[in-house]
């Protein structure tokens, strides 16, 4: 062969494997999934019949107004001025600066293409999200056949670039930050989502699908996309958590991953599970069956390991962490009573006692025994299970609250150890001080970063410092935003989650449920109550002992029946408190008409999505913006 020829035919030969080069590596970073189902009971609304607009909206002064047709103007719908008029209608409203294009271009979500330059294991997880992003746009979706229309666009291209692709367990460190570039390319439009980590990838999808909309008057109905958009987000707080109490009323756990569903519409990151009380003790704990046996409601109310494990796959897939709560030492009765026909005596004192308002704050009642050695003995059992059942071991609840000494002393008088104390604020110390040692004996013997502990008395000088090492103690204050807890822990030194009762408690404000005793925490918290909190700039707190914030849920007078309609849209508020911190005017407390407008888009948008959540106001008020305020 002529040197000419071999240069010729080496050359063909170069061509030909950047061509396969290429080939392969589109064919390992391009992924068209196709669109699935959540796997949970979703409930569609039915797809609307289409009717000719009544009214269209005009954008004035960055408000949408409402006017008559007249002529053969074109008509715009509600949802289409909203998105290009004045708001940017994402919730939570992202931290960085936004940029948002005037214009729209329509789409159908058979277009929608991922591009994933990711590696594994992220880019498993990554695949997974883009199915529920692709279900959310879907749940947009009111005309069964308006793929048939024609569109703008051919294609819509998602690129999601991560950075540290290794990081796929979520972290108090963990950089939740994300950008969106989204941007025309002749027919197409190229949404460029960049992170550092899986968990930022995956809030910039949320985002993005906030982006798009269902305008019922283009062609009868079509999905939209704003042609342009910057957007640079992350969160203020790392751990921005919901608590929901599954021992009251029991709560299948598909209720629960709805509940997922809420949280990761929100950009909250922790489900804080309160899994058992004193009523009843539902998880089947795999090396102590007896908890579930003798405390369940019954054996069709209970959570199998292998459901929590899915459970707690689901949560991390959607940026959620799983926080099991098995309080001690009170707050345990009904679960607990098996400890006699086993052998090991009394395992909890003051069992269903009554009249129980002696021996706790609502009935039944039940404390651990703290005399009782085999107590420890199964904790750690317990703890070991719930850190496998979890795959958390940087975070982890003990409970710690509400202990009723007069329950201790009354069962200590039937033996000498009531004698050795003077206060038995020391035995509840002591109690948690071994409790501790067994959950570090549980975890292999290494230290848990963060501990965290309700507040109580326990943790008010002078047994906070005696008993609770600051180190890796967190202190959850749930107390009155007006009471000294939240102040005292941060001028001590310890680290505060912040779930203060007059604003962050959602389960308040329904009247009593016995007909003895107040109602633990009138009156009901309003929307605009949860979003006002912002205690650290309330309080003159150091925000860099703030561990975070927390809105609870309680189940006395909740099921999953109502489970929607208690959490959102309010926990939605507290979300955007957690995420962004907006300003407040704390002169007034007033609050903008862009948050009204903004939160009722994103009720809208979970409704979509299958949750039930309540309205804020009246349609009259969407219809005309600014009127109701």
């Amino acid at each position: 062969m002529k040197q000419g020829e071999l240069r010729r035919a080496l050359m063909v030969v170069t061509v030909l494997c950047i061509f396969l080069f290429i080939y392969l590596y589109w064919q390992q970073s391009t992924k068209i999934t196709p669109t699935l189902v959540y796997n949970y009971k979703h409930t569609y609304s039915s797809y609307k019949k289409s009717h000719p607009p009544q009214w269209t909206w005009e954008c004035i002064n960055q408000r949408c107004e409402r006017r008559s047709i007249k002529g053969d103007v074109g008509a715009v719908s509600l949802a289409t001025c909203s998105m290009l008029c004045g708001s940017t209608q994402l919730w939570p409203q992202p931290t960085g600066p936004v940029t948002l294009g005037s214009r729209a271009v329509t789409f159908n979500h058979k277009q929608l293409q991922l591009e994933s330059i990711v590696s594994p294991p992220a880019k498993a997880l990554l695949e997974k999200a883009y199915t529920s992003f692709n279900e959310n746009i879907v749940s947009l979706i009111e005309k069964k056949d308006y793929i048939k229309e024609k569109t703008d666009l051919k294609r819509f291209l998602i690129r999601v670039t991560i950075v540290h692709s290794d990081i796929v367990r979520l972290k108090t460190s963990t950089d939740e930050g994300y950008s969106i570039a989204l941007k025309p390319i002749g027919n197409e439009i190229i949404a460029n989502i960049t992170a550092q980590t899986y968990f930022g990838a995956r809030h910039g999808l949320e985002t993005l699908s906030q982006l798009i909309w269902w305008d019922d008057y283009a062609n009868g109905g079509m999905l939209k996309v704003l042609k342009g958009a910057t957007v640079q987000d992350s969160p203020v707080f790392s751990y921005r958590g919901l608590m929901i109490d599954t021992s009251r009323n029991f709560m299948s756990i598909e209720s629960l991953k709805k509940v997922m569903v809420g949280m990761s519409a929100n950009k909250l990151n922790v489900f804080h599970w309160h899994v058992t009380d004193s009523q009843s003790f539902p998880l089947i704990v795999p090396s102590v069956p007896q908890l579930a046996k003798t405390g369940a409601y019954s054996s069709g109310m209970t959570y199998a390991p292998e459901e929590v494990k899915a459970l707690v796959e689901f949560a991390r897939l959607r940026g959620i962490r799983v926080v099991m709560e098995v309080d001690t030492p009170a707050h345990a009765g009904n679960g607990w009573t098996w400890g006699p026909q086993e052998g090991l005596g009394e395992l909890a004192v003051c069992v269903n006692e009554r009249p129980w308002s002696m021996y706790c704050g609502e009935p039944p009642c039940g404390q651990l025994n703290p005399e009782n050695p085999n107590v420890y003995d199964v904790l750690e059992k317990l703890y070991k299970d719930l850190l496998d059942l979890s795959s958390e071991n940087e975070i982890f609840h003990i409970g710690g609250d509400e202990v009723n000494l007069e329950c201790w002393a009354q069962h200590l008088q039937k033996t000498n150890t009531l004698y050795n104390y003077t206060d038995l604020h020391d035995l509840w110390g002591e109690f948690t001080m071994k409790a501790l040692n067994r959950l570090y004996i549980a975890n292999g013997n290494k230290k848990i970063p963060y501990i965290i502990v309700w507040s109580s008395k326990l943790s008010k000088r002078p047994y906070l410092t005696k008993y609770l090492d600051k180190s890796n103690i967190v202190v959850q204050s749930w107390g009155a935003s007006q009471w000294p807890d939240t102040p005292d822990l941060i001028a001590d030194g310890y680290k505060v989650l912040i779930s203060h009762v007059d604003a962050w408690y959602l389960d308040c404000g329904f009247g009593r449920w016995r007909e003895t005793g107040d109602a633990t925490c009138d009156p009901y918290r309003p929307w605009q109550t949860v979003y006002n909190h912002r205690p650290w700039q309330q309080l003159h707190l150091n925000k860099k002992q703030i561990f975070g914030g927390e809105a609870a849920l309680w189940s006395e007078q909740v099921d999953e029946s109502s489970l929607d309609a208690r959490l959102w849209p309010r926990a939605a508020a507290f979300a955007e408190r957690v995420w962004s911190d907006p300003q407040l005017d704390t002169t007034t407390y007033s609050i903008q008409e862009d948050v009204y407008t903004r939160l009722n888009t994103h009720r809208d948008r979970l409704v979509s999505r299958g949750l039930g959540a309540e309205a804020l106001w009246p349609s009259w008020c969407a219809q005309n913006p600014g009127m109701c305020l």
